[in-house]
């Protein structure tokens, strides 16, 4: 069962990790596929932590950041690979809604004396000997700072400009209900009159490639209406891709204009991947549980946010998905009738 703060069994999970990330002088961190502000946050966050303690860090990274990040400092010191005959007294796993998300990274964070697993997801497994789970936290990167503002050593403004980042993206700029009096206490203490907020969101949330706009463009252009105009959805080929030069990055963050249209009780967007695959995001406006729908696609995230990767040629997948958001909403209508 997942633990939130504050309670006992909490507090005695970070004294564990603390005591474990005491000794430890060689670590690495990893995340899920795609990091968005949170996971690369909480990676980055960690590794200013560790050379400020006088520890080795290596943050585990396999894709392009998107520019919204890719700022931060310490991203340019991501690898894809851990170097041979060195003994990684712990490793830490940034969330991930499934294990079959990681894909092979799951063999990575297995090369640690001491693996932990932080998340905010619900539902999820523990993958690691030691499992933060709080499904109350704002991000991971909130499980983060409860547990380095316990071991001692203060917290840097590069540490703490990434834990800032992390909690402000998944609250979408402290927009949604997750945005809790602990996420702005926290806040509070991170900014401590030397982070630029203003800068910080320019560079998040204006800082847009010209490409990153055409395929954001391609996706408002195709919004389609459904169920009255209760369900909305768009779609992104593989050869959108390719005309445009534009990358899955570039393509992060569209559903955002979707789930904006009046009216709407659910937003899809649809985005075909290489080998076989579509990936599929969610949006709720409050009345589905996306999460629900979401797991029926071998996804998982949020009940108002999620996504999912099935095999599949995309305008089956849409179909099909389609059709099970559609009957959601009416069992959802009929039981409130």
């Amino acid at each position: 069962m997942n633990v939130s703060w504050p309670s006992p069994e909490y507090d005695r999970q970070i004294e564990i990790i603390c005591e474990k990330l005491n000794k430890a002088r060689n670590l690495f961190c990893i995340a899920h596929p795609y990091s968005d502000g949170d996971a690369l946050g909480a990676q980055l966050a960690l590794y200013h932590y560790c050379r400020a303690a006088g520890k080795n860090c290596i943050c585990l990274n396999f894709e392009p950041l998107a520019e919204q990040i890719s700022w931060l400092n310490g991203a340019e010191a991501c690898q894809n690979f851990l170097p041979e005959n060195t003994q990684f007294d712990m490793a830490f796993l940034m969330e991930t809604t499934e294990a079959k998300r990681m894909g092979d990274r799951v063999a990575f964070f297995e090369k640690a004396e001491t693996t932990v697993h932080l998340d905010h997801h619900i539902g999820v497994k523990g993958l690691g000997h030691i499992n933060l789970l709080e499904e109350k936290a704002s991000s991971t990167c909130e499980i983060l700072y409860n547990i380095l503002e316990k071991t001692g050593v203060e917290l840097n403004k590069e540490c703490r400009e990434a834990l800032y980042v992390g909690i402000m993206t998944d609250t979408g700029n402290f927009r949604y209900n997750n945005s809790t009096p602990r996420a702005h206490e926290i806040v509070a203490r991170l900014i401590n009159n030397d982070l630029l907020v203003d800068e910080i969101y320019k560079q998040v949330y204006e800082n847009t490639g010209y490409k990153r706009v055409l395929i954001h463009g391609t996706v408002m252009a195709r919004t389609r209406s459904f169920d009255d105009g209760k369900i909305v959805a768009s779609w992104l080929t593989l050869d959108d891709f390719s005309q445009l030069g534009a990358t899955e990055v570039d393509a992060d963050g569209a559903i955002r204009n979707l789930s904006c249209i009046k009216g709407i009780e659910a937003a899809l967007l649809f985005k075909e991947v290489e080998g076989g695959k579509v990936k599929i995001s969610f949006r709720s406006t409050g009345k589905l549980d996306v999460m629900e729908i979401s797991r029926k696609f071998n996804g998982g995230g949020h009940k108002l946010a999620s996504g999912a990767q099935t095999d599949g040629n995309i305008e089956e997948v849409m179909q099909t998905v389609l059709s099970e958001v559609s009957s959601s909403l009416q069992r959802e209508v009929t039981q409130n009738v």
